[in-house]
């Protein structure tokens, strides 16, 4: 390998394993004293850029409100990877006939920018959904991410950004697998979206794994903590296993002493289940039911009395007609907040709400509610959105530090 190309190789390692202010030290080093401004140097410059920018990135700095500078009109992360791009095209260009090493360089790492913007693309797509209020596709969404695998597969190949390639292709995956995730439960799919939980769980081991993460002095030399970006992943993750334990909770149940299944299920990021019981139990509601209109392509044979998917206390109350009727003849599903429906035959309030496309949760009182008891509206509410993702979506933007 070149002295170039292992200098090139060791700072994207660096920036692989998060060690952003070392990698930044490393090209300072390289820098000569006190030289006049050569296509080498602006390089090296464009590289100190670039460990700030991807220490942001990581940082989930792409989404977030950025007061313009006075120099520049727009310093959000996307403009800085575009102000790069430029640097190293005008770099590229000098270094034609010179320097076809470097010209190499600046090619790849083109490259690796442009896929870095598909990526902040995308997220912003993932919060500009969630913030219209409707329900998100997630089969659109992973279309976008297989996309965005296919584009950039042989980009960046350069044996200098083997590591960087390693990382994207991780973070790409795990999305992908998710999304997969998302979708197959949607459509009450077990298999499929537990081999995607677990494909998407894999490769964020695998990611953390190349993570060694900077050090510094606090009293003691410590560890810093996982950067945002990867904390935001972990944290969807675990709350598409939370779902999934809900979705399947009857399947899982029937394979699982149950003391061991509440155990398990306390462990999750949000047990759901339980949060159902405790609402039932406090607020003496008759029962709480997750169902499907029908419509699904789903695997009935996990489900005895589908179209109910997991209900408490009875497993199929007897109910369960009259709220698929209630269902259909509902038009206000659309703003995805709680519809409250009482019914004088059977003296019997019906809280409603669309989860997903053909999915709803039904809060059933053999009493008279309405909707100025806000804290049924507000169970129903909070239970709902958590099992869209809401919060996290919303949190690409506004994540707390």
């Amino acid at each position: 390998m070149e002295k170039e190309d292992e200098f090139l190789f060791n700072y994207f390692t660096l920036i692989a394993q998060l060690c952003f202010e070392k990698a930044k030290d490393n090209v300072e080093k390289d820098k000569p004293p006190k030289s006049p401004a050569t296509p080498w140097t602006t390089f090296l410059n464009v590289l100190q850029q670039l460990a700030t920018a991807e220490k942001n990135y990581m940082d989930m700095g792409f989404l977030q409100n950025r007061q313009k500078s006075f120099l520049r009109k727009d310093n959000s992360l996307r403009a800085v990877y575009e102000y790069m791009k430029n640097d190293l095209r005008k770099i590229e260009d000098s270094c034609k006939n010179s320097n076809p090493r470097l010209q190499n360089y600046c090619q790849n790492i083109m490259q690796l920018l442009n896929a870095r913007v598909s990526l902040m693309d995308l997220y912003e797509k993932i919060y500009n959904v969630t913030m219209t209020n409707k329900l998100m596709n997630y089969m659109d969404m992973l279309n976008i991410i297989e996309n965005i695998i296919q584009t950039h597969y042989l980009g960046f190949t350069d044996i200098t950004l083997t590591p960087m390639k390693a990382v994207f292709s991780l973070e790409c995956e795990v999305l992908q697998q998710m999304f997969k995730a998302m979708f197959e439960l949607q459509n009450l799919q077990f298999l499929p979206s537990l081999a995607s939980i677990h494909g998407a769980h894999a490769r964020l081991n695998a990611w953390e794994s190349k993570m060694q993460r900077e050090i510094w002095r606090l009293g003691i030399f410590k560890n810093s903590p996982l950067p945002a970006l990867f904390q935001w992943l972990q944290k969807l993750k675990g709350g598409i296993l939370s779902k999934f334990s809900l979705y399947f909770h009857d399947v899982l149940a029937n394979q699982t002493p149950s003391h061991d299944m509440k155990h398990i299920c306390s462990k999750l990021q949000c047990d759901f289940y339980q949060k159902m019981v405790n609402f039932q139990k406090k607020y003496e509601a008759a029962c709480i039911v997750l169902l499907s209109d029908g419509r699904l392509s789903c695997e009935a044979a996990n489900y005895e009395n589908f179209p109910v998917i997991v209900s408490y206390p009875l497993k199929n109350p007897p109910q369960v007609d009259m709220m698929l009727k209630l269902i259909s003849e509902t038009s206000e599903f659309s703003s995805l907040k709680p519809v409250t429906k009482f019914r004088f035959e059977d003296h019997c309030t019906y809280c409603l709400t669309l989860v997903e496309p053909n999915i709803y949760f039904v809060v059933l009182f053999q009493s008279k509610k309405t909707e100025k008891d806000t804290w049924i509206g507000t169970f129903v509410n909070d239970f709902c959105t958590s099992l869209r993702f809401t919060k996290i979506f919303v949190s690409l933007k506004n994540h707390v530090k």
